[in-house]
């Protein structure tokens, strides 16, 4: 028996429906959430846990600082000692003095973005957050500088600070 036209358009039919449902039933990745508001109770959540990070880490006190942070990072650099551990604190700005830009959220990751107020160059803190252990954790903080190349740019930076230092009432 030779199979008909019939049959093979079936067969084909069939292939592409059990590919189909092997393709779209596949889980597909957590979407993304986008916050822009720094109100938002997820932001002060993990900004909160930034703070008492900060906090700790001022003290020197190493097995505190690492409550806060996730197991992997403890294996990244830089190399922490209870001596370099308040020079980092002293280094990392309050996230309060920087602007929020905004956050990305997945079921168990967050990353948060912070512009510095710098005029000479664009500069931002990005902070990883993690679920473990049913608690957001810090996985990685990063502090990124960009130049400010275009002169119209460096000129606009300059009028504002030229602003924000008018605006300030004198002593």
């Amino acid at each position: 028996m030779h199979p008909t036209r019939g049959d093979l358009v079936r067969w084909v039919t069939l292939l592409q429906a059990l590919l189909c449902l092997l393709v779209c039933g596949e889980p597909s990745a957590d979407p993304s959430k986008q916050i822009t508001k720094r109100l938002d109770p997820l932001v002060r959540t993990l900004e909160a846990v930034y703070a008492k990070s900060m906090a700790v880490a001022l003290t020197g006190d190493l097995d505190a600082y690492w409550r806060f942070r996730t197991a992997a990072s403890k294996d990244r650099p830089p190399t922490l000692t209870s001596e370099r551990l308040p020079l980092l604190a002293q280094m990392l700005p309050p996230l309060d003095s920087l602007t929020f830009i905004r956050m990305e959220v997945t079921k168990d990751m967050a990353r948060a973005q912070y512009r510095w107020p710098r005029e000479d160059m664009l500069r931002y803190t990005v902070v990883v957050y993690r679920a473990e252990g049913g608690e957001w954790k810090i996985d990685s903080i990063a502090v990124k500088t960009d130049k400010i190349s275009d002169p119209r740019d460096a000129e606009i930076m300059e009028e504002l600070r030229r602003r924000a230092a008018s605006a300030k009432p004198s002593n």
